[in-house]
């Protein structure tokens, strides 16, 4: 399987994200008669589509506005959580240090004291470059100055603060100089998609078609059949940064069949013994043949067979060395008769 992360359900096309009254908005030219020429000749879909861009960039930011991602919101949460719920429903200290908090959207540079969690959109940046390419405004024959560029990225949130996609959360003061942006999300509408158009991000993929790249059926099927049979189903880590005491406890409660699931680090080398285990999943090829039998080893220690998948990725050198030479990861293991071969 490539890669290390699954794609959401926008870029499997099952979900798209549009934006209350921009439709509207771009189509009033009254809107945009005060703005840089560029934006006053363009056509309403070539104003669509420019702060369609720019709205999705907020909206990947977290340049949002919306309680559940303040600090006062979030640290209600986890009073009402550490007072109200136990494990497993409870949040743990690893998701509360590693909440997410909005940023606010600022239309220049950064500079060098900034807050690192807000963002900051200048004429040399992604959404400036986008702006200056030939194919963004079809309608205007000039050039675009980085002067230019600026004032289109204001004009366009202007134009966008009107019909109440974006609104005004820092006024201009004698640090940001400019006022701070957030996409209310109230204005997002989450439509249901039929997973044949992928989401289709213009400043990262300038290359890619306008309606799209492909979808990957593997996570389509994935996300609309094989995941609802997955409802319920309790899984848990086993690695050196869980306390000794609740290792112990995940790997009782794994031998007795109530934990169906352990994400393992390579603390599953140390002679953790599960009889009935028959399963073993690798994310990666282990660094050695050794590694690849503490590991897979660990099933099938009753006798029984048993099965151990190893994943490739396709960015590491090393998975797809062995991945090309699987013999040479078992053949040791075959060689004393600790794994049987099988073709699938």
């Amino acid at each position: 399987m490539a890669g290390a992360t699954a794609p959401n359900l926008e870029q499997c096309g099952l979900l798209e994200i549009r934006y209350l009254s921009l439709n509207e908005v771009c189509q009033a030219e009254d809107v945009w008669q005060s703005c840089h020429p560029a934006l006053v000749t363009a056509s309403p879909q070539t104003r669509m589509r420019v702060a369609r861009v720019l709205l999705d960039y907020m909206r990947r930011e977290l340049a949002i506005k919306v309680d559940a991602l303040t600090p006062q919101y979030q640290d209600r949460i986890q009073r009402q959580s550490s007072q109200s719920l136990i494990d497993p429903w409870a949040l743990d200290e690893n998701e509360v240090t590693s909440m997410e908090h909005a940023a606010v959207l600022f239309p220049r540079p950064s500079r060098p004291r900034d807050y690192g969690g807000n963002v900051y959109v200048s004429a040399r940046g992604g959404f400036g470059q986008y702006l200056g390419r030939a194919s963004t405004f079809l309608e205007w024959r000039g050039s675009l100055r980085l002067e230019d560029k600026q004032t289109l990225i204001t004009d366009v949130l202007r134009g966008l603060e009107v019909a109440g996609l974006v609104e005004v959360v820092r006024p201009p003061d004698t640090d940001t100089e400019v006022p701070g942006y957030q996409l209310p999300a109230s204005a997002l509408l989450w439509v249901a998609g039929d997973g044949s158009r992928a989401f289709h991000d213009p400043i990262r993929m300038p290359n890619v078609p306008a309606t799209g790249g492909r979808t990957n059926p593997f996570f389509v099927e994935f996300y609309t059949n094989t995941a609802a049979d997955m409802q319920g189903l309790e899984a848990r880590e086993h690695t050196a940064q869980v306390p000794y005491q609740l290792r112990l406890d995940r790997e009782d409660r794994f031998r007795k069949g109530w934990l169906p699931i352990l994400y393992c680090s390579p603390t599953m080398e140390l002679g953790v013994d599960i009889a009935e285990l028959n399963v073993v999943n690798l994310r990666n090829i282990p660094p050695t043949p050794a590694n690849y039998a503490q590991r897979s080893g660990r099933a099938g220690r009753s006798g029984q067979p048993a099965l151990v998948f190893a994943y490739c990725a396709t960015g590491s050198p090393h998975d797809q060395y062995f991945f090309k030479r699987p013999d040479r990861m078992v053949a040791p293991l075959l060689h004393h008769g600790w794994i049987s071969p099988m073709k699938i």
